[in-house]
């Protein structure tokens, strides 16, 4: 019993000291970045009440204590090397930092139009959000995670459902981000900067694919495929998307509930996406109950 107090007593100091690190590399990364920012243009309710530095403070914490539950809630039940779980999940939440950082919401920056200016801007603040998550994922594997260093081959998808899932959620969050954009329901650029909204919706939607596909195998023991779609795609990916998200709405005044709807839209297709995935083109697989069985686990080919 004591044995386990201090594990886990382990366990939360670990996670607390990943994620204040974490958090404050991504300040001063944030920080250095070449272009200055007028903190009189935060107007939110939130930047009056306490001020810039502590909402930002807030909101990395919240954002990489999502990161961190994940990794401790699901990687302890997954059966992956510790330090793949950690990258994999890494991977993930960077490339959606990375990107995400790209769309084409001029307003949100420091800059007037669109450009290359924009674009170099954007990747190096995504830089300070990803560097951060994946040393914070890396970390909480290697030091509050079993390295059980098992693989079962029924976890790991087939190129062809591999292309196939990419293609389609790729599609599909072009489509209805498309409708978005078009009925007003979305606020974006696309009036002004057509070609480089769109271009970013589609590229954003592979990377949603690329995320589904990197984190598959460790959920892919999930017998019941509206759980796997619940913890991959929405308690995952999309719960970290929205809170990405809300920055913009922490910062700038009525901004939130446009934030919240769009990633809350984005996370609801992309859901409904994996389901469709699930039931048709994901193969149905079946594991064994016994760990040391794993010759006789089968891939039943429809």
């Amino acid at each position: 019993m004591k044995e386990r107090v201090i594990s886990k007593n382990r366990v939360v100091l670990v996670n607390t000291l990943a994620i204040l690190t974490a958090a404050a590399i991504a300040i001063i990364l944030h920080a250095i970045m070449p272009a200055s920012v007028d903190l009189l243009e935060f107007d939110s309710v939130f930047v009056k009440l306490i001020g810039f530095p502590l909402v930002a403070v807030s909101y990395f914490v919240m954002l990489f204590l999502h990161c961190a539950i994940v990794m401790r809630y699901f990687g302890k039940h997954l059966s992956l090397p510790k330090l793949e779980m950690g990258f994999r999940f890494g991977l993930v939440f960077a490339l959606i930092y990375l990107l995400g950082m790209q769309e084409v919401v001029v307003e949100a920056s420091p800059f007037g139009e669109w450009g290359l200016a924009f674009v170099i801007y954007q990747l190096f603040m995504g830089l300070g959000d990803a560097v951060p998550v994946m040393l914070l994922c890396l970390t909480i594997a290697h030091f509050t995670l079993e390295n059980t260093n098992t693989y079962k081959p029924n976890q790991f998808l087939g190129v062809t459902e591999k292309i196939k899932i990419v293609s389609l959620i790729a599609i599909i969050f072009l489509i209805q981000r498309a409708i978005g954009y078009e009925t007003g329901f979305v606020i974006s650029n696309t009036e002004v900067y057509p070609l480089p909204s769109y271009l970013w919706t589609a590229l954003f939607g592979i990377v949603l694919g690329v995320s589904y596909v990197v984190l598959y195998p460790m959920y892919a023991k999930e017998h019941n495929k509206l759980l796997l779609s619940l913890k991959l795609v929405v308690l995952t990916i999309g719960v970290n998307w929205i809170i990405f998200n809300s920055f913009i709405g922490l910062i700038f005044s009525g901004a939130m509930p446009q934030m919240l709807l769009r990633s809350g839209i984005d996370t609801g297709m992309f859901f409904l996406s994996s389901i469709v995935i699930s039931k048709y083109i994901i193969k149905p697989r079946i594991f064994s109950r016994y760990p040391r069985n794993r010759i006789f686990e089968v891939n039943f080919k429809r």
